[in-house]
C-alpha cells in the first residue's frame, strides 16, 4: 500500500495541492524539479509549471528562472510568493505579513463596537466573541 519515492514509502497521500522544495545550491534546481515531477507522476499528480515558482529566502543571491526542457516551460524566480495563505518574502522577514494580520484584526475589532457596548451581554460572552473573531485572526 502507498507509493515509494526513493527510499521513503508514502501511505497517507489522498490529495496534494501545494509543496515546498529546498536546496542550498542554485544549480540543482533543474534536477530537483525534474525529480519532483517524476515522483509526482508516480502518484498520478501533475506539476503545474505555470504556478511553480523559485524563491530565495533569507540569504544568498536571487536565483534565476529555470527552463524545464522536458515540458518546455520556464519556472519563474520571484521575490514574494503567496504560500498556504501567507506571503513569503525573499528577505526572510515577516514584518509585512504581521502588519497585514494586525490590520485585519483591528478592522474586526472596530466592527465589534456594538458588541462591546451591549449591556445585556456578559463579560464572558464578550471575551469569547473577542477570542473567536479577533485573536484567532491575529494569531493566524
Amino acid at each position: 500500500m502507498g507509493v515509494k519515492v526513493g527510499s521513503t514509502r508514502f501511505t497517507d497521500q489522498a490529495y496534494a495541492d501545494d509543496g515546498a522544495l529546498f536546496t542550498d545550491c542554485l544549480s540543482k534546481w533543474p534536477e530537483i524539479l525534474t525529480t519532483f515531477d517524476a515522483a509526482a507522476e508516480t502518484m498520478r499528480l501533475h506539476t503545474s509549471w505555470q504556478k511553480t515558482k523559485i524563491q530565495n529566502i533569507g540569504h544568498g543571491t536571487q536565483p534565476s528562472s529555470v527552463y524545464m526542457q522536458a515540458s518546455g516551460q520556464t519556472v519563474v524566480a520571484v521575490n514574494q510568493f503567496l504560500y498556504l495563505g501567507s506571503a513569503s518574502n525573499s528577505d526572510g522577514r515577516s514584518t509585512r505579513e504581521i502588519h497585514h494580520w494586525i490590520s485585519i484584526a483591528s478592522g474586526i475589532m472596530g466592527r465589534l463596537s456594538n458588541v462591546r457596548q451591549q449591556s445585556r451581554l456578559s463579560l464572558a460572552t464578550k471575551l469569547r466573541v473577542y477570542n473567536l473573531l479577533v485573536l484567532s485572526v491575529l494569531m493566524y
